[in-house]
C-alpha cells in the first residue's frame, strides 16, 4: 500500500532546516529527531534517510560525533535496503567526516575513499563536491597542504558546475585557511579574495555571515603571523563588520556575538583596551541571552586578558573563573575541535587555566600574610589540577572514564598519608618555570626559576635523545634540569626528611624520566629519592597497597602474529620468575590473546595484571595500543578488559606494561602513558617511556617484584631499588636503560 505522506513530519523537517540555517543547531536536532520518528511511523524510508542525514549534520555542528555516527549508521542501513546509491555515497562521505571528528583518521580516510568512489561511479558530482571538501579538511589537519588544496580545487569546480554557490564559497574559505596554515601568503591571498567575492554574491543568510566570520579570522591570522601590511587588519575589520550587519538584520545572535567578539580581538591586538572591552562585553551579553557557554568561555577569557592588561587583576581573575566555568560545561565539544589540530590542548583552551594560575601567582608577590599566601597557592594547585583533568579528557576523548573534578588532596593530609613524601608541580610559563612544593607538614611553597620555556624544552629534548640512544653526553642536560627542577627545593626536602618525590609534570616534562636528573656530584635523583609521577592528584587513589594473597595475571608476547611486532625473547624467563615469587595465572604464546585474557579476567578479581609486550602511545589515542598474540588492544579495549577484573568492588592494584614506547618528544603521547592507569581503572601502573629491549627489562622487572614482597616498601621505593640494582651493573649504568620505567599513580 502506498504511503499517504506525513505533513506533520514534513513540517518538522522544514523547521529543522530553518533552525539550522540560523545557527540554532540544538533546536534543529530536536526538530529532525521528531521528523525521523514520524517518517518511521508512516513507513517513508526515503524521507527518513534525509532527516537522519540532516540530524547527523546537526550533531556534527554541536560537536557530538558519536550521535552523528549513530544517525548515519541508521541512514546507511536504510539506504542499502532500498538500494539508494546516491544516499549511500553521501552517507559514506559524512561518516568520513564524523570519524575524522572522533580522531579515527584511518576510518575517516576509508569512508572518504568509499564515498568518493561511489559518487564518481554514479556520476553524482554534487555529492563528490561535499566529500572532497571534507577530505581537504582532513588533509589540512595532516599537514598535507598541497594535497588538501588539490582536493578543494576539484571540490570547488564541481560545486560551481552543480550550481551550489554556498558550498563553493565555503570551499574557498577552507582553502584560504589551509594556505594560511601552510604559511603560503600568495595562495592565501588568492583564495581569500576569491572567497570574499563568492560570499558577497550570496543572499544574506547564516551561512554567508558564518563564512565571513571564518574569513575575517583568516585575515587576522595573516596580519599577525604572515604579513606586517596593515591592509589585512583593515580587511578583517571590514569583513567582521559585514558579518555583524547581516547577523543583526537576521536576529542571528550567535553569529553577531562571534562578529563582535572577534572585532574586540582586533582591538585587543592594537592595545585599544577600552574599545575591545566594550565590544567583548556586548558579545558576552548576546551569548548570555541565548545561553551559549561555548561562546561565553571565549569572551570571558578575552575580558580576562583585557582586564589584566588594564591592571585590574581582581577583575581579570573573576573573568578567568567565569571562562573556566563555561568551558567545563562544553569541554567535550571544544576538545573535539582541538583534536583536529596538531597543537596540543595545553596550547589551546588549556591556556585559560595557565593564565589564571599565572595571575594567582602574581597576587602572591605582594602578600605578607602567610594565611592569605597559602590560600592563593592552594587556588593555584586547584587550577593546575583542573587543567590536568581537562588535558586527560581531551587525550582519551572520554568524559566518562576520567572522573569529574574531585576534592584534591589537601596539603595537611599528605603528612598523615605519607609523611616522607613531597609533591612537586612544575608549571611551565613562557618566561619562567614555577615550582609548587607541597610538603608533608601542610605547607605549600613556591619557587620561581628564571628560564624561558624554549630553553627548558631544548634541554628536555636533548636529554630525552641522549637517554633513548643510551650513549654518553647526557650529563650536561641532566645536571642543568636538576639545577632548575630540584636544586631550588633541596633545602626543604632535606629539612622535611623527604624520601619520595611525586611529580605532576607539565608539557614536555612528561617525555623524560625525572629519576635520571643528576646533581653536580653525578648523583642521580634516585640515589636520593624514590620517584613517582601522576597526571594529577584528582584521579590518584591514595590507599596503601597490599599484595598479600593477591591474584596475579601474568602475560607476555612469546609468540606474535602481528606484523612489525616480534616476540620478546626474554619474556618467558621474566614471567617464570614472577610466577615463582607470587604464583598466579600465566599466559604465553597463543594464550596471550584478547579472547583468553577476557576469559581469565572474568574468573578472578586479579590485583596485579602484568603484560610484557610491545605498546605504542601516540598523540592520537586511536593510534595507541598494546600488542597481544593475535591483535592490538586499544585504550578503550584495555579499559574494558581490566574492568572485568575489578567488578568485585576492588580495582586492580597494579598494571604493569613493559616494553612500551611513546612518540619522541610528544607530550600528548606521554600524557597518554601517564594516564593509562586512570583509563584502565587501576590504582597504579608501571610502564616505560620508551622500549629498552627485553634483556634489561627482564632484569629490572623481576627485581621490582622481588622488592615489592617487602611490605614495608612502597611501590615507588621498590622501583627505586630495582633501578639502583641496574645502576650497579656495569652493562646498564647508563640511565637510558633504567630511567624510562615510571611508577604512575598511586605510589604507596
Amino acid at each position: 500500500m502506498k504511503s499517504s505522506g506525513n505533513p506533520e513530519a514534513d513540517h518538522w523537517q522544514m523547521q529543522g532546516l530553518l533552525s539550522f540555517q540560523r545557527g540554532d543547531f540544538e533546536q534543529a536536532a530536536s526538530y529532525w529527531q521528531e521528523a525521523v520518528r514520524l517518517y518511521d511511523q508512516t513507513k517513508q524510508p526515503g524521507k527518513k534517510i534525509d532527516a537522519l542525514i540532516q540530524l547527523a549534520g546537526a550533531y556534527q555542528s554541536l560537536g557530538q560525533p558519536p550521535q552523528s555516527e549513530q544517525a548515519l549508521r541508521q541512514a546507511l542501513d536504510l539506504s542499502e535496503k532500498i538500494h539508494d546509491q546516491a544516499q549511500i555515497a553521501a552517507i559514506m562521505g559524512s561518516l568520513g567526516n564524523t570519524y575524522f571528528m572522533m580522531g579515527e583518521v584511518g576510518k575517516a580516510k576509508q569512508y572518504f575513499e568509499l564515498g568518493n568512489a561511489k559518487a564518481r561511479e554514479i556520476n553524482r558530482h554534487d555529492i563528490l563536491a561535499h566529500t572532497l571538501n571534507n577530505l581537504g579538511n582532513m588533509l589540512t589537519w595532516q599537514a598535507e597542504y598541497r594535497e588538501a588544496l588539490n582536493a578543494y580545487d576539484e571540490s570547488f569546480r564541481l560545486a560551481k558546475e552543480t550550481g551550489d554557490q554556498v558550498l563553493a564559497a565555503k570551499i574557498l574559505v577552507n582553502a584560504a585557511k589551509t594556505a594560511t596554515h601552510w604559511r603560503n601568503l600568495p595562495e592565501a591571498e588568492t583564495y581569500l579574495h576569491s572567497a570574499l567575492r563568492s560570499l558577497r554574491e550570496l543572499d544574506d543568510t547564516h551561512a554567508k555571515a558564518n563564512g565571513l566570520i571564518a574569513l575575517g579570522h583568516v585575515a587576522r591570522i595573516i596580519q599577525s603571523e604572515l604579513s606586517s601590511d596593515n591592509k589585512w587588519r583593515l580587511l578583517a575589520y571590514q569583513i567582521f563588520n559585514e558579518a555583524a550587519n547581516i547577523a543583526e538584520k537576521r536576529n542571528d545572535w550567535v553569529t553577531l556575538s562571534y562578529a563582535l567578539g572577534y572585532l574586540g580581538k582586533l582591538y585587543e591586538d592594537e592595545r585599544r583596551i577600552e574599545d575591545a572591552l566594550n565590544l567583548t562585553r556586548r558579545a558576552v551579553f548576546l551569548a548570555q541571552q541565548i545561553n551559549s557557554p561555548e561562546i561565553l568561555y571565549q569572551w570571558h577569557w578575552q575580558i580576562g586578558r583585557l582586564l589584566r592588561s588594564s591592571g585590574d587583576i581582581n577583575g581579570a581573575i573573576s573573568a578567568y573563573r567565569q571562562a573556566i566555568t563555561n568551558f567545563q560545561s562544553v569541554r567535550q565539544e571544544v576538545s573535539i575541535a582541538y583534536r583536529n589540530y596538531q597543537d596540543s590542548f595545553r596550547k589551546g583552551p588549556g591556556q585559560i587555566y595557565l593564565e589564571l594560575a599565572d595571575l594567582l601567582l602574581k597576587q602572591t608577590d605582594d602578600l605578607t600574610q602567610q594565611i592569605a599566601f597559602q590560600d592563593l597557592l592552594r587556588q593555584v594547585q586547584q587550577t593546575v589540577e583542573q587543567l590536568r583533568t581537562a588535558e586527560l579528557r581531551n587525550y582519551f576523548q572520554d568524559e566518562c572514564t576520567i572522573p569529574d573534578q574531585g576534592k584534591v588532596l589537601q596539603p595537611e593530609q599528605l603528612g598523615r598519608i605519607s609523611p616522607n613524601t613531597a609533591i612537586v608541580y612544575p608549571i611551565i610559563f613562557p618566561e619562567r618555570l614555577e615550582l609548587l612544593l607541597v610538603r608533608p607538614d601542610g605547607v605549600i611553597k613556591r619557587f620561581t626559576v628564571d628560564v624561558h620555556e624554549q630553553r627548558l624544552e631544548n634541554e628536555i629534548t636533548s636529554l630525552r635523545n641522549k637517554l633513548q640512544n643510551t650513549r654518553g653526553g647526557f650529563e650536561p642536560h641532566a645536571q642543568k634540569l636538576y639545577e632548575w627542577l630540584i636544586k631550588p627545593i633541596e633545602i626543604d626536602l632535606m629539612a622535611q626528611k623527604i624520601n619520595t618525590l611525586l611529580f605532576i609534570p607539565d608539557g614536555t616534562l612528561r617525555t623524560i624520566s625525572l629519576s635520571a636528573l643528576q646533581d653536580n656530584d653525578k648523583n642521580f635523583l634516585i640515589n636520593k629519592y624514590a620517584v613517582a609521577v601522576t597526571p594529577g592528584l584528582t584521579f590518584t587513589d591514595l590507599q596503601a597497597h597490599s599484595l598479600k594473597n593477591a591474584h596475579l595475571l601474568i602475560a607476555g608476547l612469546t609468540e606474535s602474529k602481528v606484523d612489525g611486532f616480534p616476540a620478546l625473547q626474554e619474556v618467558s624467563k621474566e614471567l617464570e620468575i614472577i610466577q615463582k615469587m607470587y604464583g598466579g595465572e600465566r599466559l604465553e604464546g597463543k594464550n596471550f590473546s584478547v579472547s583468553y585474557l577476557k576469559e581469565k579476567l572474568v574468573e578472578l578479581p586479579y590485583k596485579v595484571v602484568h603484560m610484557a609486550t610491545h605498546g605504542k602511545f601516540e598523540s592520537n589515542v586511536q593510534e595507541s595500543f598494546i600488542v597481544t598474540y593475535d591483535g592490538k588492544l586499544t585504550m578503550n579495549k584495555l579499559e574494558e578488559l581490566i574492568g572485568l577484573s575489578r567488578f568485585r568492588e576492588q580495582p586492580v592494584e597494579l598494571l604493569t606494561l613493559s616494553a612500551c614506547d611513546t612518540a619522541i618528544g610528544d607530550d600528548r603521547a606521554a600524557l597518554g602513558l601517564a594516564g593509562v592507569a586512570v583509563k584502565a581503572g587501576a590504582r597504579s601502573a608501571l610502564a616505560t617511556l620508551w622500549s629498552i629491549g627485553d634483556k634489561p627489562t627482564a632484569l629490572l622487572i623481576p627485581e621490582f617484584y622481588r622488592q615489592l614482597k617487602n611490605r614495608s616498601l612502597t611501590k615507588a621505593e621498590a622501583l627505586r631499588r630495582a633501578q639502583l640494582m641496574m645502576l650497579s651493573d656495569n652493562r646498564y649504568q647508563h640511565p637510558g636503560f633504567w630511567s624510562p620505567f615510571l611508577m604512575i599513580g598511586n605510589w604507596l
